[in-house]
């Protein structure tokens, strides 16, 4: 007796459903919801006709290997192929991703598969030896409930251990290629020396058991093991995926902190000066007074000229009642200016609240660098970007509203600079909004003053 269907040669036409329906979960269904998964773990919608289309061609490729006796790691490298090559090509997905995405979705269907067939030896054969007329049932409930835990353990999976995050370390993909291929081979192994030959039933003890000697115990525990590594070997990947942005962030803060250091110090530096030229101003104004009162007024006109530029060094032109964010927005406005942004700038930064001037500079200069890239995407007739801040109470919005690119339609993927801007902000306890309309792309961060 072969364990997958049962002989149909004396069932009326009527009860054939019983080896139609097993055979479309099995053939059809599974891997329509292995290509569903695939683009949900690559971050895709849902492609209905895709799908069916990959749904067909793995039907047509195990058809044929039952056909050309092909088994093992060969069948299961062309079943990892054939879903890595659809990625590839229909879902335009990179090379390493499709490959290691495939590899996880075909082992998580070969432990669920081993664990199914232990579960057909062990509860379903000898429940139909008992009572004939579950057979036309068994094959159905078995491939549903295969086709229930694909989808519980893959939603697992998606939900606590496989995070498509934006920068993901996509050169440490590989590393888990080995790990998958080992747990799917060991499984399509276990399943085929255990399972794929002839079954002895006793009808007397109502008991099933192989031609293979097994035990049926250690065989389950193997299989639970090896359900288990799976999310293992993700949450050790994710933790190292982690590390690595974890590093990268510190190193761009370390960067950012000591960009915001020297603009501290600068500001210092203005203080400096304009507190020495107001020490002078008297003694200016006194030589004015001397020049005029001698009727050299070209002198003094010249003299007033020299003040001025002197004056002009002094400020970066913008008041927010910061020192160091002056300098910070009089360096970022100067770049605006050369790549022919018109900037407009209505930001007063309380004396008192939570933030430090570290954090209202990250969250400036993240926000300006990010405004620029936006842009330089628009044509330079449309190229603005304005920065405001308000308060209310304890709140503060501070908002950054520039031009983008026309055919923008949703924001784009986040990168290090908002990274940075949400780490202030939970510091503040607060939230950051972005939106995109019509080529304008707004900011809006809100946070508490405390």
């Amino acid at each position: 007796m072969d364990r997958g269907y049962f002989d149909v040669s004396d069932i009326s036409y009527y009860f054939r459903w019983s080896i139609a329906l097993p055979s479309l979960l099995y053939l059809l269904f599974l891997p329509y919801i292995l290509f569903y998964f695939f683009c949900r773990f690559c971050g895709l919608p849902h492609r209905p006709r895709q799908g069916l289309g990959y749904a067909v061609l793995a039907a047509g490729l195990r058809i044929f290997e039952d056909w050309i006796g092909l088994f093992g790691g060969a069948a299961l490298i062309l079943e990892t192929a054939l879903l890595a090559v659809c990625g590839m090509a229909v879902l335009k997905r990179d090379r390493r991703e499709s490959w290691m995405t495939a590899l996880l979705l075909r082992s998580v269907f070969g432990v669920i598969d081993g664990i199914v067939c232990w579960m057909d030896y062990q509860v379903f054969l000898p429940l139909v030896i008992r009572w004939e007329n579950l057979a036309l049932f068994a094959d159905t409930l078995r491939e549903l409930g295969k086709v229930l835990l694909v989808i519980g353990f893959l939603t697992l999976i998606l939900r606590h251990f496989y995070r498509n995050e934006e920068g993901i370390l996509r050169e440490q993909l590989l590393a888990l290629i080995v790990p998958l291929f080992f747990i799917a081979f060991v499984e399509r192994v276990l399943q085929e020396a255990f399972y794929s030959g002839a079954i002895l039933v006793d009808t007397a003890a109502w008991t099933v058991s192989t031609e293979i000697k097994v035990s049926h115990g250690d065989n389950l525990a193997l299989q639970l093991l090896a359900g288990a590594c799976l999310p293992a070997v993700l949450l050790i990947y994710q933790r190292f995926v982690r590390v690595q942005h974890a590093e990268k962030r510190l190193l761009y803060l370390s960067s950012q902190e000591a960009e915001q250091r020297r603009y501290m110090e600068e500001a210092v530096l203005r203080e400096k000066r304009t507190m020495a030229f107001r020490h002078d101003l008297k003694n200016h104004l006194s030589v004015l007074r001397e020049l005029l009162r001698t009727g050299q007024e070209e002198r003094a006109c010249r003299y007033l000229d020299q003040l001025g530029e002197a004056a002009e060094g002094l400020s970066c032109g913008i008041r927010t009642g910061n020192a160091a964010v002056d300098v910070l927005l009089g360096s970022k406005c100067s770049v605006a200016g050369q790549k022919g942004i018109r900037v407009s700038c209505d930001l007063v930064v309380p004396q008192e609240g939570g933030l430090k001037e570290i954090d209202w500079c990250i969250l400036i200069s993240n926000a300006f660098d990010n405004a620029i890239r936006a842009c330089e995407a628009a044509p330079p007739e449309r190229r603005y970007l304005r920065l405001s801040g308000k308060r209310k109470g304890n709140l503060y919005l501070l908002l950054m509203e520039n031009s983008c690119d026309e055919n923008l339609k949703a924001p784009p993927p986040e990168g290090i600079g908002l990274s940075n801007i949400r780490a202030v902000l939970e510091s503040a306890s607060g939230t950051l909004e972005k939106t995109v309309s019509e080529g304008v792309y707004k900011l809006k961060l809100l946070f508490l003053l405390r």
